[in-house]
């Protein structure tokens, strides 16, 4: 919520116009993902971070094109052109044109590799809100009364294996709510003198560093869902496992 408030020149750009509405979407799904998740409806938090993932990665890709911006607004049924791959692709693409300009190195085999895991957590948030065997199995696991019988009545799940779906759905909410508002602001190119500019930029390290400690609390757990159909998989994530590990 920052980024608006810091002092620009050019706060009419057709790309942030076209971008606010969605990145306010991708905001208000943040809230309504995190109330879900802190009540322990893990299942719902991920239907409505998936939204999330969406409004987010179009904020993103509009904010930093006015090519794209146009192509959102000249659509005929009033939906955004891009499915989800498609979107994940776009962002990745505009992740590169930002590293080229600073200078710095990004090959085609490490945008094969950003899409896909883009698109991979995407893929699993839908595993978790979906009608699947995966998450319906696991649902029931919070109203088991023994090893065989389960009730049939809502409730949060606040079972001990619940903890890295959580845990996930967050992360990734978080993740690309962030990429939305650094794009968004990138083009804001706000007044670097001002104690907004501050504020903000200190609030993104914040959150940015608490993220990768919230990820590494759950690293290498094993999550009792899991995205079964991975024929979308084209590359072996040769340049993250270089850059971030195993």
């Amino acid at each position: 919520m920052l980024a608006p408030m810091v002092p620009t020149s050019k706060p009419m750009d057709a790309r942030l116009v076209t971008a606010a509405p969605f990145l306010k979407c991708a905001l208000d799904d943040l809230r309504a993902t995190w109330i879900l998740i802190h009540r322990g409806y893990t299942a719902q938090a991920a239907s409505v971070a998936a939204s999330l993932f969406e409004n987010a990665l179009v904020a993103a890709v509009i904010a930093g094109s006015t090519d794209l911006a146009n192509q959102a607004k000249k659509s005929k049924d009033g939906e955004i052109p891009w499915a989800a791959k498609e979107l994940c692709q776009l962002d990745t693409k505009r992740e590169m044109a930002i590293s080229k300009v600073n200078g710095k190195p990004y090959t085609q085999k490490m945008y094969e590799d950003d899409w896909t895991i883009s698109y991979f957590h995407y893929k699993w948030l839908c595993q978790v809100k979906h009608p699947t065997w995966q998450a319906a199995t696991h649902a029931l696991k919070s109203t088991l009364v023994n090893e065989k019988e389960f009730a049939v009545r809502p409730g949060p799940n606040n079972l001990a294996d619940d903890q890295q779906v959580k845990a996930r759905v967050i992360a990734v909410a978080l993740i690309k709510s962030l990429q939305a508002i650094k794009s968004f602001f990138l083009t804001l190119d706000g007044h670097e003198g001002s104690a907004e500019y501050s504020t903000f930029e200190d609030k993104v390290n914040q959150v940015h560093f608490g993220i990768a400690e919230l990820i590494k609390l759950q690293y290498e757990k094993s999550s009792p869902i899991q995205v079964l159909n991975r024929g979308f998989i084209k590359t072996d994530f040769a340049t993250l496992k270089e850059r971030f590990g195993e």
